[in-house]
């Protein structure tokens, strides 16, 4: 049954906001919070959602119970809206607006403060399935099949008017809190079936002592009771002068009791006798001017229905002191109560059931034909408290058995209150959903058969990947709504995603076996050779080689991606080719060393020349040279020129020093009458600066000394 105004009506205010919480969660609120304490903060719910278009939004709302929520009201919740920063705030009146206060938010908190009457509460439940409690469900039909009860209480006209105020209704509502206090009892689960009143009556004097100079207002309750000033009494100043002004009174009650403590004319002497023994004069001084019975409400006995049991209470009319007793409902209500109960949840009936009471509550679990279930209650009321009746493992097989005789179950996912089973027919696999409360079920989609997915995968993976004759090996369903297969051949396996409500593949892992991979390289490079296979989770790494060259090729694992990474020219050919350039430069040279870094460097040494060659590593292309002469061919070439150029013939080499980072050597050479200096380029052999200095004389000797320092 769908919420209406009258159940709005009628629900709790704790309730209520159970259920207003609900609402929020179903409209998409990540957060939500009951406030501790609606009298400090003023408002009951803390509400924040994510809005896609202006980001978070905070919300506070207030729950307004008292009649037509007035335009002091929407002022007041406005300010709170404001305190607690919140982007709006919801008012939630379930009787409604005034006219002053819908014309106020119109016109000053439009899009701030947003106003929820019970018929658009009731509206907001419907549109987000939130179901009413089946406790005010009940209530709500019982109002509307029952006649309206005559009051259980009945008018009484008193021929005196009343002392002090007495109240039906607001005895009802001190009992109900004070055992609201004491038991787990709710006042709105508490109802009056008879209250008795029990009244005494009084007498009002208004007296004055001869002469004038005192006189008073005096109340006589009984022989013993008696006050003399009642207008200076703080209790009865204020009731005496209300009686005074009545004539008689009335009072609503199932019953009502008299007890007439004095009568009038003992009221009198009591009086008179009381006055002249505190005023110390004689009883004729004491003149009575005016005499006014009335009555004093003492007692109130009530006969109360609280839920499905039923309670006594007395109250004090004078003290205020109440006293309530009530007794748990035996077990015998609740035995019967959980048959109902169960019946109308499942369908069966209860076949065992054990009964246990904790504190105030009372627990029964047991089971029926295909349920287990556990219920507890109120000891006090009799209200249902907690109901979790789930079916069992085996009625849960039965069940599917029954729905798809010929069906197998893939896979069953049980929740707390729902369960969903992959069952694989012949032409699919329906997804079925149970309420493990009560045993309804329904077919939430229908997802093709792992033949028909396989097809259109097949074809699929086949097209774009290098892979043949694929067959399925296993499937599974992912999440009730996709299939996901896995593929085998023997040139690798694939994993496939296929959407269950078009058959379309979503996702896919593909990776080719190593042998696969060689013959996609090798297809790609047929004068090839492969010579060696590896990689990593990503992508194979393979070598190939010919009588020329190696490479390297990387290949993704889904063998998509072919791509060349390396190509090195072979080492024996590099070795070969700088050798015939290093001929060119010194036809005795011979390698030194040849290695690998970005080219091939290669060092080589000849008779009269040395040098470093740099060759492409793809191409063997010579890109770099650097040759230099020898020291020994630097020295003979150097004697050669002394001889032809100063006729020298006896020459000794004295000193010869190479720099090499500098690209030079500095020699000295003694001949017949001199010495010999230069600088020679080691690359080219022409000589850069040439000194000469005579060998014997004091003159030489400075000039040697300054040749020295020159070509040290």
């Amino acid at each position: 049954m769908p919420w209406t105004q009258d159940i709005i009506m009628l629900a709790p205010e704790d309730v209520l906001i159970e259920n207003v919480i609900e609402l929020l969660k179903r409209m998409g609120f990540r957060d939500y919070e009951r406030v501790s304490s609606k009298k400090e903060w003023g408002i009951d719910i803390v509400a924040i959602r994510d809005d896609p278009i202006a980001g978070m939004e905070k919300l506070v709302i207030a729950v307004h119970r008292k009649g037509l929520a007035s335009s002091r009201d929407v002022n007041v919740f406005a300010g709170l809206v404001d305190k607690y920063r919140a982007d709006k705030g919801i008012l939630i009146s379930t009787t409604g607006f005034t006219k002053d206060a819908r014309v106020l938010i119109s016109r000053e908190y439009r899009g701030r403060v947003i106003p929820w009457d019970g018929e658009k509460l009731a509206s907001l439940f419907h549109n987000y399935s939130v179901e009413p409690p089946e406790e005010l469900v009940r209530m709500a039909e019982n109002a509307r099949k029952k006649p309206e009860k005559k009051s259980a209480l009945n008018e009484f006209e008193l021929d005196a008017p009343l002392l002090h105020d007495f109240s039906a209704e607001n005895v009802f509502k001190k009992v109900a809190s004070f055992a609201s206090s004491k038991y787990p009892v709710k006042p709105s689960e508490m109802g009056l079936l008879s209250l008795s009143v029990t009244l005494s009556s009084a007498y009002i004097f208004s007296w004055s002592l001869e002469g004038g100079n005192q006189k008073d207002k005096a109340v006589v309750f009984s022989g013993d009771k008696i006050v003399l000033r009642a207008t200076g009494d703080k209790k009865l100043s204020v009731s005496v002068t209300k009686a005074l002004l009545n004539d008689g009174s009335t009072i609503h009650a199932t019953e009502r009791f008299i007890e007439v403590p004095i009568s009038p004319s003992e009221a009198v002497l009591i009086l008179k006798e009381r006055a002249a023994k505190e005023l110390g004069v004689v009883e004729g001084k004491i003149a009575i001017h005016e005499r006014k019975k009335v009555y004093v409400p003492k007692l109130a006995r009530l006969d109360l229905k609280v839920g499905e049991n039923t309670a006594k209470a007395t109250v004090n009319l004078e003290t205020g002191e109440v006293q309530f007793e009530i007794e748990p409902l035996p077990n015998e209500y609740f035995v019967e109560r959980t048959k109902e109960v169960i019946l109308k949840q499942t369908g069966e009936e209860v076949l065992e059931r054990g009964l246990k009471r904790e504190g105030d509550r009372v627990k029964i679990s047991g089971r029926t034909r295909s349920f287990y279930f556990e219920i507890s209650f109120n000891a006090y009321t009799g209200k249902s408290l907690s109901l979790e009746a789930l079916l069992s493992d085996e009625a849960l097989d039965e069940l599917l058995r029954k729905v798809y005789p010929d069906g197998k179950v893939m896979n069953l996912e049980k929740g707390r209150k729902v369960a969903v089973a992959d069952v694989l027919l012949a032409d699919g696999i329906a997804i079925l959903e149970v309420d493990l409360t009560n045993g309804q079920h329904r077919e939430i989609r229908k997802l093709p058969s792992p033949d028909e997915a396989f097809k259109n995968a097949r074809e699929v993976i086949e097209a774009n990947f290098p892979l043949r004759n694929l067959e399925m090996k296993s499937h599974r369903v992912l999440e009730h709504k996709y299939l996901e297969l896995a593929l085998e051949s023997p040139d690798g396996k694939a994993t496939v995603k296929v959407d269950g409500a078009t058959g379309d593949v979503l996702d896919y892992l593909v990776e080719i076996t190593p042998e696969r991979a060689k013959e996609l390289v090798a297809e790609r490079y047929p004068d090839f050779e492969i010579v060696s296979v590896g990689g990593n989770e990503a992508e194979y790494t393979l070598k190939a080689e010919n009588d020329r060259h190696v490479v390297t090729i990387r290949l993704s694992r889904d063998g998509k991606l072919v791509e060349e990474v390396d190509r090195v020219l072979k080492r024996e050919l590099a070795e070969k080719i700088a050798l015939e350039r290093a001929r060119e430069i010194d036809e005795e040279a011979g390698i030194n060393s040849i290695s690998l870094d970005e080219n091939w460097n290669v060092e080589f040494a000849g008779k009269t020349k040395i040098g470093t060659l740099i060759l492409h590593r793809t191409t063997g292309e010579v890109l770099k040279e650097n040759v230099r002469f020898t020291e020994m061919a630097i020295e003979a070439m150097y004697h050669e020129h002394l001889r032809k150029t100063f006729g020298e013939e006896a020459l000794t080499t004295e000193r010869l020093t190479h720099y090499k980072d500098r690209g030079y050597i500095n020699i000295k050479v003694s001949g017949r009458e001199k010495f010999y200096y230069a600088r020679i380029d080691t690359k080219t052999g022409k000589i850069l600066s040439e000194d000469t200095s005579p060998i014997k004389g004091i003159a030489a000797k400075l000039k040697r000394l300054q040749l020295e320092s020159k070509y040290k």
